[in-house]
């Protein structure tokens, strides 16, 4: 699979069926149509999102969702019997990434 390595919604370069808006498209946008909160526009800015779409025949129920933001993707999707959540921080200098799960408090999982 060939990903669009900006990130920018353009089809034609898309490739699987994938999807994606940089923030900075989606930033100019919402400028576009009014004010925007200035914190919000500063994540916005640096925001990205991919979509694939999701394979029936291998249990997905969902697209595969995959936001890339403070140099870490989080991808996620529903799956026949489970809801798959992946973190990838290889682009960053993390160690331990702390999760928490329906307010169960923060676990550690180290990513080295």
């Amino acid at each position: 699979m060939t990903i669009n390595p900006d990130l920018t919604a353009r089809p034609d370069t898309m490739s699987d069926g994938q999807h994606a808006l940089a923030g900075a498209r989606l930033l100019a946008a919402l400028t576009l149509i009014g004010d925007l909160d200035p914190v919000i526009a500063g994540v916005l800015r640096n925001l990205h999102l991919r979509v694939y779409p999701g394979q029936p025949g291998d249990g997905d129920r969902s697209d595969y969702i995959v936001l890339d933001l403070h140099g870490v993707s989080i991808g996620a999707r529903r799956r026949e019997h489970d809801f798959y959540l992946h973190a990838d921080t290889t682009e960053t200098s993390d160690r331990v990434i702390a999760f928490e799960v329906n307010g169960s408090g923060e676990h550690d999982h180290p990513t080295r």
